[in-house]
């Protein structure tokens, strides 16, 4: 264990953090522990050895789509968290409870640390995804395409009213899209798509069980 995180760092996670910045995402402030903090809500972010430092264009559209639906109250799931910037950024604008998942160790180790510095209740574990029971009113999951494909069935069988998918480049976006419309089984409408240096995230809204006939 390092001084100042939960697992030892590999020589480029040492070397990558002279290079990590801070950044600001509506009202989302995101900076490294060693960086002055910005933005009106504050958090800091020690990525480690895992994916996420709040900078990449993927996690900077699902931190402006969470921002956009004010997620107080609502229960909120983190697929493939990475550090944990996601379910910290919706646990500090109230949503309650927050529950992250990965299937890296690492990922959950740093994701724990960084939502204890930041006061956040975040609920983060290794559990599979095929054993959460849920549902959660706001899904958000920033994996790469083959990613979205093997959690697509779960992830629509989880969602109970808005599902943010990212991680996506711009050319795959139509493929994503219809991979999740094809697991929700009709239940899933894309709401909308946002871009962000050829990165694609979509919203998807899910209809009701009565809306959908069943």
């Amino acid at each position: 264990m390092t001084s100042d995180g939960p697992t030892e760092l590999p020589d480029w996670a040492v070397s990558q953090r002279e290079h990590l910045e801070a950044s600001v995402v509506g009202r989302f402030g995101v900076h490294p522990p060693w960086c002055e903090p910005v933005g009106r809500i504050q958090f800091s972010i020690d990525p480690g050895p895992t994916f996420g430092h709040g900078g990449h264009p993927s996690t900077v559209l699902v931190l402006a789509e969470i921002d956009r639906i004010e997620p107080e109250g609502l229960s909120v799931l983190d697929v493939g968290c990475g550090s944990g910037v996601l379910a910290i950024a919706a646990a500090l604008v109230g949503a309650d409870p927050v529950v992250a998942i990965d299937v890296d160790p690492d990922a959950v180790a740093w994701a724990q640390f960084n939502a204890a510095a930041n006061d956040a209740t975040v609920d983060a574990s290794a559990t599979p995804i095929a054993d959460l029971e849920g549902p959660f009113d706001l899904v958000v999951v920033n994996v790469l395409p083959s990613e979205h494909e093997s959690v697509a069935k779960d992830v629509a069988r989880l969602t109970s009213g808005r599902l943010v998918v990212s991680g996506i480049p711009e050319e795959q976006a139509d493929v994503v899209a219809t991979l999740y419309m094809a697991a929700g089984a009709g239940s899933l409408t894309a709401e909308h798509r946002t871009t962000c240096e050829e990165w694609t995230a979509i919203t998807f809204t899910k209809a009701s069980p009565d809306d959908t006939g069943s």
